[in-house]
């Protein structure tokens, strides 16, 4: 465990480990979105009188560039504004992002709400389609959605960052404005989101963090969230395209004005009853989406290596069940929990792979008994 005396300290720590990801965990209250921006002051530089921005970076302070506007005297033109200042709408306006940022946002929340972008005002309302080519406009979203509607913002300019600094030859990308980045510092993108919607942010970021090919591009992640830590440990630890040796865990501690930071081998929370109980609540209300075979897999894989199994797919256990039907499990089983595949099939599962799920993760409790919390 190393101790530090200042978060600029614990900032240029970070700096200076030069990993592609760096993922760190800590309790509300011990100064993440204060980390991120001692980073960005020391990461940018000031050259000829003008400052060179080295940094995008998601935290608390993004979500303040957004207000509602509730049109409180006729309650009909309700509206959420961007600061015109802020570089998010620049980036809208410039490189036509609108469409993007809709059908992320869609996607994020699985829902018709349609988001109209005005680049010109800086305001965004919202529609949702009745299915007769009518629709209710100008709708007050939820805070959830809100938060998620602003991380789509975010996750468009990050796309667009790494697809563009993917690009070796400079003369051939289409902008020049993200040449200087170098860093993306994300902290606390989970703010009001539910379990369903903070696991798929989470594989959705190690995905888009994973087509990053530029060595210069680094990315820092910070989160006070238990869960969201979890997932994205276990994501990143798997994720093959990222060297083992550029990849850091850290649990950030504070201790009065001292600053502790412990590097994690493992998950520092009990991730596998976290995931047990996700899934469990996905087959009780039979909403179980292709993720959640990637987590019953994550939770066989973690099960097989206490045990002592050389694979997890032995754990899977159905009576009668023959070496070739265990390899369908299997097949199925991967299939659903690589996201790149899955996500050219249809989201939907057919009841019948719903059932697969609950007949497996039910065996598997009883097999190796696990207790059941009331």
């Amino acid at each position: 465990m190393e101790v530090y005396s200042s978060l600029t300290e614990v900032a240029k720590e970070i700096k200076n480990t030069n990993k592609k990801v760096t993922l760190l965990y800590a309790f509300n209250a011990t100064g993440k979105t204060r980390l991120s921006m001692e980073f960005k002051d020391i990461v940018n530089e000031s050259k000829d009188y003008k400052v060179i921005k080295h940094i995008v970076y998601y935290n608390a302070f993004t979500e303040d560039l957004f207000s509602w506007d509730n049109d409180i005297e006729n309650d009909s033109e309700r509206k959420l504004k961007i600061n015109k200042n802020s570089s998010f709408i620049d980036l809208i306006e410039r490189q036509g992002k609108e469409n993007e940022i809709a059908e992320r946002f869609k996607e994020f929340t699985s829902s018709k709400i349609e988001p109209n972008i005005n680049t010109s005002t800086g305001e965004i309302t919202f529609s949702l389609p009745t299915g007769d080519e009518e629709s209710v406009e100008n709708i007050k979203i939820s805070k959830g959605e809100e938060s998620i509607f602003i991380w789509s913002v975010f996750f468009v300019l990050m796309e667009t960052i790494i697809a563009e600094l993917n690009i070796d030859e400079i003369s051939d990308r289409s902008t020049d404005e993200f040449n200087d980045i170098q860093y993306i510092f994300i902290d606390d993108p989970v703010t009001s989101l539910d379990d369903n919607n903070l696991i798929q942010l989470a594989i959705s970021l190690r995905e888009v963090i994973a087509n990053s090919k530029s060595e210069e591009l680094k990315f820092i992640i910070t989160t006070h969230h238990a869960l969201f830590y979890n997932v994205l440990f276990n994501e990143f630890k798997s994720e093959r395209s990222i060297k083992a040796n550029k990849k850091d865990f850290y649990f950030l501690q504070k201790n009065e004005n001292m600053y502790l930071i412990k590097e994690q081998k493992d998950t520092p929370f009990g991730y596998h009853l976290f995931i047990k109980d996700v899934i469990q609540n996905a087959i009780d209300d039979n909403v179980v989406e292709k993720y959640h075979f990637m987590l019953f897999r994550n939770l066989l894989e973690k099960t097989a290596s206490f045990l002592g199994y050389d694979n997890w797919g032995d754990l899977l256990i159905v009576e009668g069940m023959t070496d070739e039907e265990r390899k369908a499990y299997i097949r199925f089983i991967n299939l659903s929990s690589h996201n790149k595949i899955s996500d050219l099939e249809a989201k939907e599962l057919k009841q019948n792979e719903k059932n697969l799920l609950k007949l497996l993760f039910n065996n598997f409790k009883r097999e190796y008994r696990w207790k059941e919390l009331i």
